[in-house]
């Protein structure tokens, strides 16, 4: 009864989750700062599914909860990488601003 719970709020949760990675990257292109917090405590959720997976041996739990670490390390991993290239290209725009000069 109880891993049977486990699987349904594992299913909603990741519903939940594509939606908004959908809506985010349609809507902006990315993911707004402030909505990374919704995005850390899913991703919290993963890892609680992951362990539930473990102790009760699901195989479906463990998958879920892994794919939604994984999901969370990709959209850390764009933040990171469309932070670097905005400095890079500030950067650049302040060369050429100071070659005028």
């Amino acid at each position: 009864m109880m891993e049977q719970s486990f699987v349904v709020t594992l299913n909603i949760t990741l519903i939940f989750q594509t939606a908004l990675v959908f809506y985010f990257f349609g809507k902006h292109e990315k993911i707004p700062y402030s909505a990374r917090e919704i995005f850390f405590v899913v991703a919290n959720a993963g890892c609680l599914f992951l362990a539930a997976g473990l102790i009760k041996n699901n195989s479906l739990l463990i998958k879920g909860g892994i794919y939604i670490l994984v999901v969370q390390a990709l959209i850390d991993a764009h933040f990171l990488i469309s932070k670097y290239l905005k400095n890079k290209s500030r950067e650049k725009e302040e060369e050429k601003s100071n070659a005028k000069k």
